[in-house]
């Protein structure tokens, strides 16, 4: 027999499960640091990747005053300037994207622990009318 509160549980973990739900139960299969990890090694590769893309944009930007002047231009000077500046952009992201991954976890972490709860709720209905019937059928 249905009851209107199993109902309700019913719609809120179907809800859950197609919504937010999907994202959260993903984010929770991993350790907290392992899911941070993760992310910080995007991150890294993500700026990385872009770091190298800015540069190629800056040379061809200038690329008339590069081909005139090759043979005296400082590329060691050049080549500490750019790197400082990768290594301040990759830590700035690492500090932003452990902090951010870090919260969504915790946040995930919550909203699964009530699915979860939920969820038992809703077992121990079925538990508790499978033991009405088997009462009424003795």
């Amino acid at each position: 027999m249905l009851s209107e509160e199993k109902i309700k549980k019913m719609i809120r973990l179907s809800d859950y499960e197609n919504g937010q739900g999907s994202i959260d139960l993903e984010r929770t299969k991993f350790m907290k640091m392992d899911y941070v990890r993760f992310q910080v090694i995007k991150t890294i590769l993500s700026v990385a990747v872009s770091g190298v893309l800015v540069l190629c944009l800056v040379i061809l930007y200038h690329l008339e005053y590069v081909m005139t002047n090759a043979l005296v231009l400082p590329y060691h000077t050049y080549a500490l300037v750019g790197g400082s500046a990768l290594l301040a952009a990759e830590a700035v992201a690492i500090f932003i994207t452990c902090r951010f991954a870090s919260r969504k976890y915790e946040e995930s972490k919550i909203r699964v622990k009530e699915y979860f709860v939920t969820l038992h709720d809703l077992l121990d209905l079925y538990e508790k009318e499978e033991q009405g019937q088997e009462d009424n059928a003795l």
